[in-house]
C-alpha cells in the first residue's frame, strides 16, 4: 500500500477539538504512514499507540476525533493489504476503538458525500460496512467489528404512504443491523440537510438484502422519498 491515499487527504482542514499539538490531524497522517511501513512488532506497536493515544482516538478519555473519519478508509485498506498480520490486526483494533469512543462536544458530526451533518460514529460505520468482504475474510475480529458497525444503522426512504392517523408507512433500504422498535431517528433530507426534528420508528421489518418496511409515528414533513434516517442517540454522543 502506497502513501498516495494518505497524502490525498487535506489533513490540515480537519478540526482539532482540543487545539493541542498532540492531537493535530497531521500527526494522525504521520502515524498512519508509520503503521503502513512498519516491519517489526515494536514499530507496529508504536504507530498504533500514537493513533490510540491522541488525534485519532484518546483512549484514556474514551474520545474519538474528527480525523478518525478520514483515517477509517486508510485503516480498512491496511486490513486488506497490510504487509503483516499484526498491521492488519492493529487496524481492526483501532477501528473498533473509534466506534466505541465519544466525540468532543461540538465535534460529533462530519460532512460526507451522503450528508453534511452526519454523526461521526455513523459516518465511520458506513465506511466499515462498505468493506464487509474484507472484514469477513479477516476472521472473528473483523466479524465483531462489522457487528459493532451494524448498530449504527442508516435507513434510506424510497417510497412513502401516509396513513389516516398521521403515521407513515415507508419502503426503505437498511444499511446495518435491524434494530428494536420503537426507536428515535434523525431525519436528513434529500438536500443533505438535517431536519431539526426527529421521528419515531414504530415498526421495522427487513430482510437480509436490506429491503425494509418501516412505520413512522407522526412523521415529520421532511420524511419523504430520498431522505435518510440515523439513530437519534448517535447524534447525541459527545463528551
Amino acid at each position: 500500500m502506497s502513501f498516495d491515499v494518505i497524502n490525498a487527504v487535506n489533513w490540515s482542514a480537519i478540526p482539532n477539538p482540543t487545539r493541542d499539538q498532540w492531537d493535530d490531524p497531521e500527526g494522525v497522517a504521520d502515524a498512519l504512514r508509520l503503521l503502513t511501513v512498519s516491519t517489526t512488532a515494536n514499530e507496529t506497536g508504536d504507530a498504533a499507540a500514537r493513533l490510540a493515544g491522541r488525534g485519532f482516538v484518546w483512549g484514556h478519555a474514551a474520545m474519538v476525533f474528527p480525523a478518525a473519519y478520514a483515517a477509517t478508509p486508510i485503516l480498512l485498506d491496511l486490513v486488506e493489504h497490510g504487509r503483516r498480520p499484526r498491521i492488519r490486526d492493529a487496524a481492526v483494533g483501532l477501528l473498533s476503538d473509534a466506534l466505541g469512543c465519544y466525540p468532543a462536544a461540538g465535534y460529533n458530526r462530519v460532512a460526507t458525500p451522503h450528508g453534511a451533518d452526519v454523526p461521526l460514529c455513523c459516518a465511520i460505520a458506513r465506511h466499515i460496512l462498505s468493506r464487509d468482504d474484507v472484514l469477513l475474510a479477516h476472521g472473528p475480529s473483523g466479524k465483531r467489528l462489522l457487528a459493532e458497525a451494524g448498530l449504527h444503522w442508516r435507513l434510506t426512504i424510497e417510497e412513502t404512504e401516509h396513513q389516516p392517523d398521521g403515521s407513515l408507512t415507508a419502503i426503505a433500504f437498511l444499511e446495518g443491523s435491524p434494530f428494536d422498535t420503537p426507536a428515535e431517528a434523525e431525519v436528513h433530507t434529500p438536500s443533505l440537510v438535517r431536519s431539526a426534528r426527529t421521528v419515531c420508528v414504530d415498526a421495522l421489518t427487513a430482510d437480509a438484502s436490506g429491503a425494509a418496511c418501516v412505520q413512522l409515528r407522526q412523521a415529520a414533513a421532511e420524511a419523504v422519498p430520498g431522505c435518510t434516517l440515523y439513530p437519534a442517540e448517535c447524534g447525541l454522543r459527545e463528551h
